[in-house]
């Protein structure tokens, strides 16, 4: 099992969350609705992070339904606790879900961090002809136009420093084999991959998470600080363009 790499309490761990929601979120939740995600389901969001998925299914799922918001950090999730959300710490790398309870159980760029093994934890709360549904990032899309050497070795030392820790930059092309492995029906996966341009919205993800690994690559020796900073700069500035990981989203169905 590997380690969640980032300071959830880091001091713009927040923005730095909303940087991800602002890139998968419509994607994420088209495809939970193309699941059958709806009024009177129950769902199982873990991982739940700054609890963007959490709001857009309390209200997908009505008074009716019931969404179990899951991590082992609350402070972004307590505010949303009530109705039909309810809010649990729980690490799913120890502890099984709650057994056969959820129509869909959802986890968003969780197991490339803590491992494949979790995913029998998840699968557990699944009920007979519920869905699983996982998306992890795969880096091998990662690069930048124009090239930029010094840039790409500011991104190898990031995931370096996330392998040391766990991290499983190809975690994404795994996932449809290890959802069969478990046994899961009509396993499918698709990708997605955002084109991002410098000087943007859109880098704050990458920025953002740049610059709370900033001390762990410096005191490592993996990178200077000079680098990180100039790589901070480059991104902040229009002119480029940046290919994300491919966001692999991959579901299957529990046997009846």
């Amino acid at each position: 099992m590997g380690t969640y790499t980032y300071d959830q309490a880091w001091r713009d761990e927040r923005e730095r969350l909303a940087g991800i929601e602002r890139l998968w979120d419509e994607g994420t939740f088209a495809l939970l609705e193309r699941l059958g995600v709806g009024p009177g389901s129950s769902v199982a969001e873990v991982g739940a992070g700054g609890g963007s998925v959490v709001e857009w299914l309390s209200g997908r799922v009505g008074e009716t339904g019931r969404v179990f918001a899951a991590d082992v950090y609350l402070k972004f999730l307590e505010p949303l606790a009530g109705g039909s959300v309810e809010v649990a710490e729980h690490d799913i790398t120890a502890v099984p879900l709650p057994g056969g309870e959820f129509d869909v159980v959802h986890a968003r760029l969780l197991i490339e961090h803590i491992g494949l093994g979790a995913l029998g934890n998840l699968l557990a709360g699944v009920r007979p002809g519920g869905v699983l549904v996982i998306e992890d990032y795969d880096f091998t899309s990662v690069c930048t136009y124009p090239p930029d050497a010094d840039g790409e070795r500011v991104t190898d030392a990031v995931l370096d420093l996330m392998a040391s820790m766990g991290h499983d930059g190809e975690c994404g092309r795994k996932l449809p084999s290890e959802l069969e492995a478990l046994g899961l029906e009509g396993v499918q996966a698709e990708g997605r991959v955002r084109l991002i341009r410098s000087g943007t919205p859109d880098t704050a993800f990458f920025s953002l998470s740049l610059e709370s690994l900033c001390e762990a690559l410096v005191s490592s020796g993996r990178a200077r600080e000079e680098e990180i900073r100039e790589r901070l700069a480059d991104l902040a500035q229009p002119g480029r363009t940046l290919l994300s990981p491919i966001l692999v989203a991959c579901h299957g169905r529990r046997p009846s």
